[in-house]
C-alpha cells in the first residue's frame, strides 16, 4: 500500500539502528569533483564527523535550501540573459535574505570524448551527426542548463526552434546526474560524446566548450553551526587553493574564492 502525505506533515518512524548519526554537515546541489577534494582536507581535520552529500543539480540545491533540508548547496547556474552565474538565481528562488553566495572556483566544462576522439568530433554542431551518441545531464542541474544555452543559440542561427534541434541529437534524453556517469559512459563505449568537467575526463578527450563560476550558497540561519564554519574556513584557506591546482585538473582557484559575494 502507498500512504499520500502533505509536506510538513509530521510522521512516527521507527529508527533502523540506535546508533543512528545525524550529518553534521548536509550539502545537496551539484557535482563537482572540486567539493570532493574540498571535503578530504574537512575529514582529514574533523575525522569523527558524518557529511551527507546529495548530487541533484543546482537547482536542486537551491530547492532544498528553500526547503531547509541542506546546510550548503554547490551551484553553477548561467543566467542567459546576462551571462552571470548564479547571482540571479538566489533571487529567482526567492532566497534573498535567506542565503549567503560565497564564490569558490572556476571550472572548465567541455566535450568528454574517448581517447584519440575516433569520430572526429569537433564541437557543438557535431552533435547532429546522426553517427554520433550523446549522453546528457539531468534538468536542473548547470551543466544541462550550459548545453541548452548554447543549443538555443545555434537553433537562433539555423532558425529553427531549440526543441526541433535537440530532437536531433541521438541520446539527447538519456539523462545522467553526475560527471563521473558521463566519462564513465564514453569510457566504456555506451556513448560517443557527453558534456562534463575536464576533470571527469581522465583517459579522455577533451574539447573545452566555456569556463564557468561553480559557488556555494549557504542558508543564513546555518551560518554559526560548527561544520558550516568549519567548510567556509577549508574554502578560503591556503591548503584548498593548493589542492585544487595541484589535483582539480581544469577546477582553478580565483582572487575570491571563499569570499562572501552576497
Amino acid at each position: 500500500n502507498i500512504s499520500f502525505l502533505e509536506e510538513g506533515e509530521p510522521v512516527r518512524v521507527k529508527l533502523f539502528g540506535a546508533r543512528l548519526t545525524p550529518p553534521h554537515l548536509t550539502i545537496i546541489g551539484s557535482h563537482c569533483p572540486g567539493l570532493e577534494i574540498l571535503l578530504k582536507i574537512l575529514r582529514e581535520k574533523k575525522p569523527w564527523a558524518v557529511f551527507k552529500v546529495v548530487s541533484t543539480g543546482s537547482m536542486g540545491g537551491l530547492a532544498a535550501l528553500r526547503r531547509g533540508l541542506a546546510d550548503i548547496a554547490g551551484i553553477h547556474l548561467l543566467d542567459e540573459a546576462t551571462g552571470e552565474y548564479n547571482v540571479s538565481f538566489i533571487r529567482r528562488y526567492g532566497l534573498e535574505g535567506k542565503v549567503a553566495l560565497y564564490r569558490g572556483y572556476i571550472r572548465r566544462q567541455g566535450f568528454i570524448l574517448p581517447k584519440g576522439n575516433p569520430k572526429g568530433f569537433k564541437g557543438l554542431e557535431d552533435l547532429l551527426r546522426p553517427d554520433i551518441s550523446f549522453i546528457n545531464r539531468n534538468k536542473g542541474s548547470g551543466t544541462r542548463l550550459l548545453l541548452d544555452f548554447h543549443l538555443a543559440k545555434l537553433a537562433r542561427e539555423k532558425g529553427v526552434k531549440i526543441e526541433d534541434l535537440a530532437a536531433g541529437i541521438r541520446g539527447y534524453r538519456w539523462e545522467v546526474k553526475s560527471h563521473s556517469a558521463i566519462a564513465s559512459a564514453v569510457l566504456q563505449g555506451r556513448a560517443d560524446v557527453g558534456l562534463g568537467v575536464e576533470y571527469a575526463a581522465q583517459n579522455l578527450e577533451f574539447i573545452p566548450l566555456a569556463t564557468e563560476n561553480y559557488d556555494f550558497a549557504v542558508r543564513l540561519d546555518r551560518l554559526e553551526k560548527p561544520m558550516v564554519k568549519a567548510f567556509l574556513q577549508t574554502l578560503a584557506s591556503k591548503e584548498f587553493r593548493e589542492a585544487l591546482e595541484r589535483e582539480g585538473r581544469g577546477l582553478l582557484p580565483t582572487a575570491e574564492t571563499g569570499r562572501r559575494i552576497i
